[in-house]
């Protein structure tokens, strides 16, 4: 009698004990279920408490939600930096079709659309508006009741070489304005082209959210006389075990495929795979036909140019070009081949000796990928004294130094990294622009010119805000520290398209992120080089990496802000 309830107590406890290992186990497996599904099956599987709930809700949106997916940690993003990035992807919304498959025949059809320049027959000054309308219909002829058709649009003088870019306002009903300075005197002509139909905007967007992988990396791997190779991105899905190369300063995350035989840390380059294929579905290659739909002008109804006349207005100076000043568009105009800002006095650095003058006794460090990679060739190859000094890697992508001791000048070009797209290069030569940024002390005598964006256009946009947000905080922590520091950004650039490049780098991609780069500087003590304009304005055929022409006036653009003008 007296043994019975010794049992019935340690029956007692040995049940407890389960019932301990059972809710800790329960415990384990919502956390799994948390870290590996979106937040909303937590939310519905996972009832919380208010305060509770409020705290996730807090802690999770849909820009962190993609990004936490793709490897980003939860924990790193400030509450500011949370509301910017919902608010740039809420600021990127495009218009869609009312039907999310719309036939060929109903898409826009540049061949039928038209133009009207409105009030065609007034008399037109220097400085004056000038406004287009266009009205866009599908192939059968019948005008399109809805917006979202991506247009460039430019007016032009070809006899004197002068050009400016248009401002598009999209009415969402099929119809368009177009907005221009009119800022030389003579004949005038405008031109328009269909850059993407709103349809085929819609496939873009689903290929962007879709298809993360369309472009894909490979890594090295060496030890001894063992190599392997494997995949490597953003967004890696975890088919197989992964490496994890996260970025320890910036948090930027990047993974590989394990190698079969060697550890991760036997990784010793980076270099571009190749190209997803076949991402069309169904009849979605309509959409994408050069001559058809993609980069194809649009006629005129009526005339389609303006005489302008000379204003004793014109010709005013604007001022030294200085950091911080609000980039306005249009931001200058092509005249005799030379860009005139509207911003501020832009200084033609004709020879040589300007940029010497220029460039002595400070330090260049030039940031990015193969479009500013250009202003670092051009200069090098222009300045007979800038000696180019011997790397370990010879690679035209890898960093680069270029020096001219007599006049105490240094110039640095480091490729930025992952996601860039490279021949084989070592993982040692791609640094994060934050990271550098970081290592650089600056002062008077420093320069620092970047840009970023193309090879982000294959990814969704939340990575790339957040880039940009390591970026601008780097370049904040520079300018507290050396106020005299001048940063200068050129953006991103128009370029040849056809249905190949459409799908993984097409303008549209690089519009947008050209949108989110000149809303994330706004208000920051930096230069923007309107390298998006400058190029479509030119007469030249666009393409990825524009002509010397082009690269000349952007770089007087950017050497007016390191030398400018002694007056105003």
């Amino acid at each position: 009698m007296d043994e019975q309830p010794t049992i019935s107590i340690l029956q007692f406890l040995f049940l407890r004990i389960i019932f301990l290992v059972l809710i800790l186990n329960m415990g384990h497996i919502k956390h799994n279920k948390y870290a590996n599904s979106g937040s909303e099956l937590y939310r519905k599987s996972y009832p919380a408490p208010k305060s509770m709930k409020n705290q996730i809700e807090k802690q999770w949106d849909p820009w962190t939600d993609r990004l936490m997916q793709c490897g980003y940690q939860n924990h790193s993003f400030t509450p500011e930096e949370r509301s910017e990035g919902t608010f740039l992807m809420k600021m990127l919304e495009w218009p869609k079709p009312p039907n999310p498959s719309v036939p060929f025949r109903k898409s826009s059809d540049p061949s039928h659309a038209r133009f009207v320049i409105l009030n065609s027959a007034k008399t037109f000054y220097v400085g004056d508006q000038l406004q287009v309308m266009l009205r866009m219909n599908d192939f059968n002829g019948h005008p399109k009741q809805y917006g979202g058709d991506y247009l460039q649009a430019r007016i032009h003088t070809p006899a004197l070489k002068a050009g400016s870019a248009g401002t598009v306002i999209d009415n969402q009903n099929g119809s368009y304005y177009i907005n221009f300075n009119l800022s030389w005197p003579g004949k005038v002509e405008v031109s328009v082209s269909l850059v993407h139909p709103s349809e085929g905007i819609q496939v873009l967007e689903r290929l962007r959210e879709e298809h993360v992988q369309r472009v894909y990396f490979k890594s090295a791997f060496k030890y001894g006389r063992t190599s392997e190779t494997t995949v490597c991105n953003l967004c890696l899905p975890q088919t197989k075990p992964l490496c994890n190369f996260t970025d320890l300063r910036t948090g930027e995350p990047w993974f590989c495929y394990k190698p079969k035989k060697l550890p991760c840390t036997a990784r010793i380059n980076h270099k571009l795979g190749g190209y997803e294929q076949k991402l069309l579905k169904g009849k979605e290659g309509h959409y994408f036909q050069s001559k058809v739909n993609i980069k194809k002008p649009i006629l005129p109804r009526g005339p389609s140019y303006v005489t302008v006349k000379p204003s004793p207005q014109a010709g005013k100076g604007l001022g030294k070009c200085v950091p911080g000043k609000t980039l306005l568009s249009p931001s200058g105009f092509y005249y005799q081949n030379r860009w005139m800002s509207t911003n501020c006095d832009i200084r033609h650095f004709n020879t040589p000796a300007n940029i010497t003058d220029c460039l002595r006794g400070k330090k260049v460090y030039i940031f990015g990928d193969s479009t500013i990679r250009q202003w670092f060739e051009y200069m090098t190859r222009f300045v007979p004294g800038l000696r180019k000094l011997s790397t370990a890697n010879h690679s035209q992508a890898s960093p680069q130094l270029t020096v001219d001791t007599a006049n105490n000048i240094s110039m640095e070009y480091y490729p930025h990294a992952t996601p860039i797209r490279i021949f084989p290069t070592s993982i040692q030569d791609l640094p994060f622009i934050a990271n550098k940024l970081d290592d650089i002390k600056g002062g008077k005598g420093t320069v620092i010119a970047f840009t970023i964006w193309c090879h982000f256009n294959t990814f969704p946009v939340e990575p790339y805000i957040r880039r940009l947000q390591n970026i601008r905080r780097s370049i904040l922590r520079l300018l507290d520290r050396s106020p005299d520091t001048l940063v200068v950004i050129k953006t991103a650039n128009v370029q040849n398209l056809n249905q190949k490049v459409s799908l993984y780098s097409s303008d549209w991609y690089s519009y947008q992120l050209d949108l989110v780069l000149r809303k994330m500087f706004e208000g920051i003590n930096v230069a923007l080089v309107d390298a998006w304009e400058m190029t479509i304005a030119h007469y030249l055929r666009h393409e990825i990496h524009p002509q010397r022409v082009i690269i000349k006036n952007e770089i007087d653009v950017f050497l007016s802000y390191v030398c400018p003008l002694k007056k105003g």
